[in-house]
């Protein structure tokens, strides 16, 4: 049996019923400091990258409960029974009251600030458990000696390789904890379209059931790339489509996308200005620390990491550097996810660039690769 925001008036009036006891058990126990406004009060930001308001006050019950609602609603959430129904919502609840706690302690117009993503209903632990599963225990962790010294005299002040034609849309990894796959796909599809004049869209599919140390579970971004140089190409998105599962490998019966092909990959010394040369020439694969709440509800401005560990093997979780700007003065990395379109930035997430950190905000600049095609 399914149960939805559409079901019969009865079943409704129990979930809702179910839902305010939720509610007000948890308002019991919050803390006595904590302001709740009587009305839903939430404040236009002029500083979003976004054109939406950032909550910031805690809001009443109905308020709370119409939110969730509406929030299933536009992400297709539908609950087996009532009691994943509580459970979710009572997560719903906790995680609105971090959003707004944290939102509330914003230091400067440029800070991150956090929403309700797509991951609004997961507990930090299972957000954790699903999607930072990047398998870090034998990933080549290169000394500054043995990589190429990316080099630039004159990068440009800002750059956008989205404007270029250089990057696909924002994918989805759903249910699947593979973003090396995507990570790696991303990075291929941009010096491809670098190379060649044409952007096309690459299997994460083909990786993902491919790859024999790769799966929802983990993987590694150089084992991605190494296939796809070993295998010669990869194929298009729209013959080897994405299932969000693990399958057998078809590789042998489906065509390699014209001009796929790439020759090398190229690890980047760890510091911030070698991953700006590194981006001035083509879009980059970079493994960060992502397991925070902030991450996790993360919606617009500068993200500076301050919860992120020190010990950059401690990364977790693949993007893609697609350029870099500034706002008011803090220079920051573009950084596209594959979390849909629904979290951050219309699936975008702006990094603090630190010049004083070797790793990087999170790690940014301790794993950074590119795949190399002459």
């Amino acid at each position: 049996m399914k149960i939805s925001y559409n079901s019969n008036p009865f079943r409704f009036f129990v979930i809702f019923t179910a839902c305010l006891c939720i509610y007000f058990a948890f308002q019991k126990k919050k803390p006595a400091h904590l302001n709740i406004s009587s009305n839903f009060e939430i404040q236009p930001n002029n500083y979003s990258p976004i054109s939406e308001p950032i909550l910031d006050k805690l809001p009443n019950q109905d308020e709370v409960l119409r939110l969730f609602q509406q929030w299933k609603k536009e992400h297709g959430r539908v609950y087996h029974d009532l009691e994943e129904m509580s459970k979710k919502f009572a997560t719903f609840v906790s995680n609105l009251k971090y959003i707004t706690e944290t939102n509330a302690k914003r230091d400067s117009p440029n800070s991150a600030f956090l929403g309700l993503t797509n991951y609004a209903d997961l507990s930090s632990t299972e957000f954790r458990e699903t999607y930072m599963t990047l398998n870090t225990d034998a990933m080549d962790f290169a000394n500054d000696d043995d990589v190429q010294d990316v080099t630039c005299s004159d990068p440009p002040s800002t750059l956008d390789w989205r404007t270029s034609g250089a990057v696909t849309p924002v994918k989805a990894q759903n249910g699947c904890g593979c973003c090396w796959a995507f990570s790696a796909v991303a990075a291929i599809e941009g010096i491809v379209a670098i190379k060649t004049g044409t952007l096309i869209s690459l299997s994460e599919q083909e990786l993902l059931d491919c790859v024999p140390t790769g799966s929802c579970s983990g993987g590694r971004v150089s084992d991605a790339i190494n296939w796809v140089i070993r295998n010669k190409g990869i194929a298009s998105r729209a013959d080897y489509p994405y299932t969000a599962s693990k399958g057998d490998c078809r590789a042998s019966q489906i065509q390699n996308s014209a001009n796929s092909s790439i020759d090398s990959r190229q690890p980047v010394q760890r510091s911030d200005r070698a991953l700006l040369c590194a981006v001035a020439k083509q879009p980059v694969s970079v493994i960060i620390y992502a397991e925070s709440p902030k991450f996790q509800s993360y919606k617009g401005g500068l993200f500076k990491g301050e919860d992120c560990p020190v010990d950059p093997k401690n990364v977790t979780h693949g993007m893609l550097v697609v350029g870099y700007n500034s706002l008011n003065g803090e220079d920051y990395w573009i950084v596209k996810n594959s979390h849909a379109t629904t979290w951050g930035i219309q699936g975008y997430m702006w990094i603090k660039r630190d010049y004083n950190k070797q790793y990087g905000v999170c790690g940014i600049n301790s794993f950074a690769s590119y795949p190399v095609k002459n």
